[in-house]
């Protein structure tokens, strides 16, 4: 069943544009995943590959995924997991979310870079998580990273938002997105902002849930 879908597309000149399925279980893994958000991104015109997505709510009843749920998905790392990312059919490679506190042990390139970044947003977000790649003994890969902002869901701290991505990355492409915000409620979607650095260049993505917001309480208290 699904529960919802989130679009994806980028701000920057690369194009590209995505959407995610959250489905209620992956029928083709024989495992319980019912305390984890399960999606599927189908390959398109943009992205011409098959991905399975797997994240763990930090208000669900793990504070992070599961090393029984890493193992079934080999998914070989010794560090708190917020989410991964696998190619369907599966490869050696993979992707995984985790905190700040996780990546300074990385020695990356890109960490002074993502220090200054996420304090831009400073009081705009209720949470920041980073992601990157990793080959298939669990090394991190440090071609590139993410950083997911994940606002204050309200229309003035989206125009703050807009307003530092344009100022900072020189990006004017927000007519779709502020299409959304024309008769906005919290209730009809989620958005969040991704900027990945790395050495193919800059990337900055959109992102929103439909038809509704399905992490209403998510950042309760």
């Amino acid at each position: 069943m699904i529960r919802y879908k989130m679009y994806e597309r980028e701000l920057t000149d690369g194009g590209s544009y995505q959407y995610h399925t959250c489905v209620d279980k992956f029928d083709e893994y024989d495992i319980d995943l019912y305390d984890y958000e399960c999606n599927t991104t189908p390959k398109n015109e943009t992205s011409p590959h098959d991905y399975i997505h797997v994240s763990c709510l930090r208000k669900g009843v793990d504070e992070f995924i599961r090393k029984s749920v890493l193992d079934y998905f080999n998914i070989p790392v010794d560090f708190p997991v917020v989410y991964f990312t696998r190619k369907v059919p599966f490869t050696s490679e993979f992707k995984c979310g985790f905190y700040l506190n996780t990546y300074k042990n990385f020695n990356s390139l890109y960490f002074y870079q993502t220090i200054q970044t996420i304090k831009l947003f400073k009081g705009l977000y209720n949470d920041v998580f980073l992601a990157g790649d990793f080959d298939g003994n669990g090394n991190f890969v440090d071609d590139s990273i993410n950083i997911e902002i994940m606002p204050i869901q309200s229309k003035d701290v989206y125009y703050k938002i807009r307003k530092i991505l344009i100022k900072t990355f020189d990006i004017d492409n927000f007519n779709t997105c502020d299409n959304l915000f024309d008769e906005y409620s919290v209730d009809k979607f989620h958005f969040h902002v991704k900027i990945k650095y790395g050495i193919n260049g800059l990337v900055v993505k959109f992102y929103n849930t439909y038809p509704n917001n399905p992490f209403l309480n998510y950042y309760d208290k």
